[in-house]
């Protein structure tokens, strides 16, 4: 097993492990495994809307595409905006959203 082997192998069965760490979320109409950092942060920004920002980890062959920032995301039937794709195999997709 070579080393881009051993990452992808650690990434699936320890990081993505649902016994772990990892969930199943509706991401655009399909059930993926991965996660979601929920608690990056809310900030107050005025009359009642707050500013949501999560981190969704996720494998790029999963999602089966790569996000680019302005990419309008479904997740477990709420919108988010695409902020950032970082990563390489596990992505992390900094996601914003407004709320009331």
């Amino acid at each position: 097993m070579n080393f881009k082997d051993q990452i992808q192998d650690d990434i699936s069965n320890i990081f993505l492990n649902e016994e772990e760490f990892a969930e199943d979320h509706n991401i655009d109409g399909q059930q993926i495994l991965c996660i979601i950092d929920e608690d990056k942060s809310i900030s107050n920004k005025n009359d009642g809307v707050f500013l949501i920002r999560r981190s969704l980890f996720v494998k790029e062959s999963d999602l089966g595409y790569r996000p680019v920032p302005d990419q309008k995301l479904n997740i477990d039937g709420e919108y988010f905006y695409v902020m950032d794709c970082l990563g390489s195999g596990l992505l992390e997709v900094v996601l914003e959203a407004y709320r009331s």
